[in-house]
């Protein structure tokens, strides 16, 4: 029986794909809804659903087959790379870097993952956070004209000029249809630098380095402890982390990164104690307790996790797939009745 259901899922897979490639997307839809009739389990017709009604512009609809296809398999990566494409499109920026991140856990190497992430750090005013994506995208792919281009722009901004040239000229001899847009950029920097030199000139030289050092040096490390725990080197991160609170103690995201890097050593104990001491400092910290109950997560500490995510979403109704953890985690421990659950 369960070969034949296979067989008639297939069939009708395959009849989906042809009339989605036809533009015949109602009758897709109809028969990718027999694929998941014959194979309810099966994530990829699920995901493939989520295809047919994003391109329909079905949004509401594309973002429940893209969960159920998540639901089904946590670490489906193209599901959670279109759902935040999805999220982006609609505003949700937090709830899209959420899904990209997950698409890198999976495969550190994903350029468009990382990159989609650093375009949504720099959307929402995190741009120095911005990047280390940026940065780790040319190291995949150092012709990655976008990439050089935006990382020129930030830099501008940031008065961090020579870098700023160099990617600016970079994208120039990647793409000569950038020419003018490079001339122009390389321009306003050189005017700004020069400005910059102008009304610095009678500071003495010390007060300037001293002053830089100040403002740029801890969100300098902030950002190359985030870099180091995309690239999996935790022992690294640890070390950044702790550098930044020795100049800025109590900074949050330091001790958050410092407490990721804790749990992924196997030094969960130390982990759970900063996680718990941030959450007194900070109760109003939804990635701080969403963070504790991943780590209690990986140790099975399944009801110490049930209860963190849960504060996440009296915190945050709204983080990114909470509700999903939730549920799973009730059905683990029995207590999910499968009905819908009252969060009032």
């Amino acid at each position: 029986m369960a070969d034949r259901n296979a067989t008639y899922a297939q069939r009708y897979y395959e009849a989906a794909m042809d009339h989605f490639e036809r533009g015949r997307y109602d009758k897709a839809l109809e028969h990718i809804e027999k694929a998941i009739a014959a194979q309810p389990k099966n994530a990829d017709f699920h995901s493939t659903k989520g295809v047919f009604h994003h391109k329909m512009n079905n949004l509401t609809g594309a973002i429940d087959a893209y969960r159920k296809a998540i639901e089904l398999e946590p670490k489906h990566a193209f599901s959670r790379f279109n759902l935040g494409l999805i999220f982006m499109k609609i505003g949700r920026v937090q709830e899209a870097i959420h899904e990209w991140d997950a698409v890198i856990r999976a495969n550190p190497r994903d350029v468009d993952a990382i990159f989609n992430i650093a375009v949504a750090l720099a959307q929402i005013g995190r741009r120095r956070e911005s990047i280390p994506f940026y940065e780790k995208v040319l190291q995949l792919n150092p012709s990655h004209a976008q990439a050089h281009q935006n990382l020129g722009i930030i830099y501008r901004d940031e008065r961090q000029f020579a870098k700023a040239k160099q990617h600016l000229l970079k994208l120039g001899e990647l793409d000569s249809t950038y020419s003018e847009v490079v001339d122009i950029e390389v321009r306003r920097c050189e005017e700004q630098e020069f400005l910059l030199k102008i009304s610095s000139a009678d500071q003495p030289q010390i007060a300037r380095e001293v002053a830089k050092r100040v403002t740029e040096y801890p969100s300098d490390i902030l950002a190359a402890a985030l870099t180091a725990m995309i690239d999996g080197d935790f022992a690294q991160a640890l070390s950044l982390a702790d550098k930044v609170l020795s100049v800025v103690p109590g900074e949050l995201q330091a001790q958050i990164v410092k407490g990721q890097a804790l749990g992924f050593l196997g030094q969960s104990d130390e982990a759970i104690a900063l996680f718990t001491s941030v959450i007194a400092e900070h109760p109003d910290s939804a990635e701080a307790s969403f963070q504790l109950g991943n780590l209690y997560l990986t140790l099975d500490r399944l009801k110490d996790a049930l209860g963190a995510f849960e504060r996440v979403r009296r915190i945050e109704p709204s983080f990114p797939s909470i509700d999903e953890n939730i549920q799973s985690l009730k059905a683990r421990l029995g207590m999910y009745s499968g009905e819908p659950e009252n969060k009032s």
